[in-house]
């Protein structure tokens, strides 16, 4: 038989041997650092929600090809026989109001920078956007960040650009020239919903003078708008999204010419595509253009439809 010292010498070297694994493995806890709060991603699918920025840029070393068609109206309510009209038309199709080819190439996954050409306008742009916070799961950074700023030229004729206007002044190469800078404010709230706002600055070197006839307000060079944009998931790969712009100086305000644009549609995932199928009042594809120059309203029925097709390249 084994003597009862030896079976308590047995029990109590088990329990010294434990007691040393267990202080291991709490100095090898104390040891780990805590992990880093994990990035948001994909806060948006794409890098715009209808007129608007999101948040998302092109990956590192990735060139993103685009052709974006802005049509005609669907309806109209000023004109006669607008229904008849709205079918001649091919709901709009008929009519394009704007078209446009753009190149963005990702420098890096945080750097895009772009260039592209318009049909209003004739517009060449170049453009840059730069992430510079990214928001963390933890909600310890609970935005992401990013600038935005387009510089466009157009290459009409000068007649065109300034119009009838009676020119005691020398034509000027510079008055071609427009500028939009923006801030782009974004949170992925849930799984389900992401919102954004967007702070932002247009001016243009030269404006044709023109008046409110509702407040006697002038048009000016410069000015601030605040756009704001959304989207909420319904499924896997069914989303409401959406984005409008107000702008702020007083010409724009109660203005029976110039409206603030909005777009309202939905965002389809199919693999490894996504489609964004919204309507909306603007006829302009870039901030350039449709910031200053929507001129039809969501009341009369002066919505189009829009949408883009595009092809990604790694090189």
């Amino acid at each position: 038989m084994v003597s009862t010292k030896k079976i308590l010498f047995l029990f109590a070297a088990t329990c010294l041997s434990r007691m040393a694994f267990s202080q291991d493995d709490l100095l090898s806890l104390l040891d780990e650092k805590p992990e880093a709060p994990k990035k948001v991603y994909a806060t948006f699918k794409t890098v715009r929600i209808g007129n608007a920025q999101t948040i998302e840029t092109v990956k590192k070393k990735h060139l993103d090809f685009r052709i974006s068609h802005r049509f005609g109206n669907i309806y109209d309510a000023t004109i006669k026989n607008s229904i008849n009209k709205t079918f001649q038309d091919f709901i709009g199709f008929d009519n394009v109001s704007d078209v446009r080819m753009s190149f963005d190439y990702g420098i890096t996954d945080n750097l895009t920078v772009g260039i592209g050409r318009s049909k209003i306008n004739k517009l060449v742009d170049g453009s840059l956007k730069w992430k510079i916070l990214q928001q963390t799961s933890d909600f310890s950074m609970p935005i992401s960040l990013a600038f935005f700023s387009s510089v466009g030229y157009s290459h009409r004729s000068l007649n065109s650009i300034y119009g009838d206007v009676v020119r005691n002044f020398k034509s000027n190469e510079a008055h071609r020239f427009n500028y939009f800078t923006q801030l782009i404010i974004a949170s992925k709230v849930t799984s389900w919903l992401s919102m954004e706002l967007l702070p932002s600055y247009m001016h243009r070197n030269y404006i044709m003078e023109s008046v409110n006839s509702n407040n006697k307000a002038m048009d000016v060079n410069g000015f601030f708008s605040m756009g704001i944009g959304g989207r909420i998931k319904f499924t896997k790969r069914v989303s409401f999204i959406g984005d409008y712009f107000y702008n702020f100086a007083k010409f724009y305000q109660n203005n029976d010419k110039v409206k603030n644009p909005l777009a309202l549609g939905f965002e389809l995932e199919t693999g490894g595509h996504v489609f964004s199928l919204f309507f909306t009042n603007a006829s302009g594809l870039i901030e350039n253009n449709f910031i200053t120059q929507t001129a039809d309203s969501w009341t009369k029925g002066q919505i189009k439809f829009g949408f883009c097709i595009s092809r990604t390249f790694a090189l």
